[in-house]
């Protein structure tokens, strides 16, 4: 049905965004339009609305492994812009399992430019054997000049020690033994039992004292209620990366001073959501308890944040406490899908 309402002219511009890389005729117009708006968010340098967009463009590829490659390489461009390294990492994995069972990354799947592009961004932020894993990466690690030198200066550092040390051992003993009537044996009887009666005592009272303190009580404070309602202004509405980010920064300040502060820790929830942190959404929302059903969209926040973390289980709870309260956007419904299989 969709596919009549998307003129032709779109197509083309969209092919000509893809840099000539082969999109398969049995993608659905809707994940190629929702490339298009990646791509077109990336160049405007909205990198956290680029790796949603591009993140729900790539489900839709998921039987075409050559576009998917492609949309994975753009994707991973975009959370690497963003700072999300979790996500990054995640979806540098999803290209290696293509590119493993479909050989979709180095057989025309990604176009040279976007490898060029992509590349050393891989080197910079993998380590080296995590390159060296994978076949088709593997080469990129003769890029990584920085993991070769340290280990050259460890072995002359370390080489020419162990002989001294070793030289120096045997000679200990034998000089011992040649001068018994020296004065080693009254020196070194006084030292002993002090040093081992002293610390002895203070480690036992020193845990005692500090489970007393309880600094996690305290009140939250004017100055942080300030911070907690700066950060709600900036996620009001759409925002540019950088202040999704300090909205973040604003409320993870409070959320980590307050653990038991249930709305700091969904606020701080929220944030990280917002700019695709998952595992960090995720943990504030454990912290602070589930959202009530009243707040269908913290919980639909929740759901995405521990899918995306690989909570199968718990993702699936979340969305169907949040789906009959949410209203339904195709957003949404792409993730009712991948959940939930609706």
């Amino acid at each position: 049905m969709r596919s009549k309402l998307v003129p032709t002219p779109l197509l083309i511009l969209l092919t000509l965004l893809l840099a000539g890389s082969p999109l398969a005729a049995a993608v659905d117009p809707f994940y190629l339009s929702l490339l298009r708006d990646g791509q077109l968010a990336f160049d405007r340098k909205d990198y956290p609305a680029a790796a949603r967009h591009l993140r729900l463009a790539c489900f839709g590829m998921l039987e075409e492994p050559r576009p998917l490659a492609d949309c994975l390489a753009r994707l991973a461009l975009a959370q690497d812009r963003a700072e999300d390294l979790d996500g990054f990492r995640e979806t540098f994995k999803r290209l290696a399992e293509v590119e493993e069972r479909f050989n979709a990354y180095t057989q025309g799947g990604v176009s040279p430019e976007l490898r060029a592009m992509l590349e050393p961004r891989l080197v910079a932020r993998l380590p080296a054997a995590t390159l060296e894993s994978e076949a088709a990466f593997r080469p990129l690690v003769a890029k990584k000049p920085e993991a070769k030198k340290p280990d050259a200066v460890v072995v002359k550092k370390t080489g020419p020690q162990p002989p001294a040390a070793a030289a120096k051992t045997p000679d200990a003993p034998a000089a011992v033994a040649k001068k018994p009537d020296a004065v080693p044996g009254p020196v070194m009887g006084p030292p002993a039992p002090p040093a081992a009666a002293g610390p002895a005592l203070k480690p036992e009272t020193k845990p005692e004292t500090k489970p007393e303190a309880k600094p996690e009580t305290k009140p939250i404070t004017a100055a942080e209620r300030k911070k907690m309602d700066q950060a709600r202004q900036l996620l009001s509405q759409e925002r540019p990366a950088k202040e999704l980010k300090q909205a973040f920064q604003l409320a993870k300040e409070v959320a980590d001073a307050h653990p038991e502060a249930r709305d700091a820790q969904h606020l701080a929830a929220e944030a990280a959501y917002r700019i695709s942190r998952w595992s960090d959404a995720a943990t504030y929302f454990h912290r602070g308890g589930d959202p009530r059903d009243d707040e269908p969209e913290r919980l639909f926040y929740m759901a995405v944040a521990l899918h995306e973390s690989g909570d199968a289980a718990g993702a699936a709870a979340a969305l169907k406490r949040a789906l009959p309260n949410l209203r339904r956007t195709p957003y949404v419904d792409s993730y009712a899908k991948t959940i939930l299989g609706q």
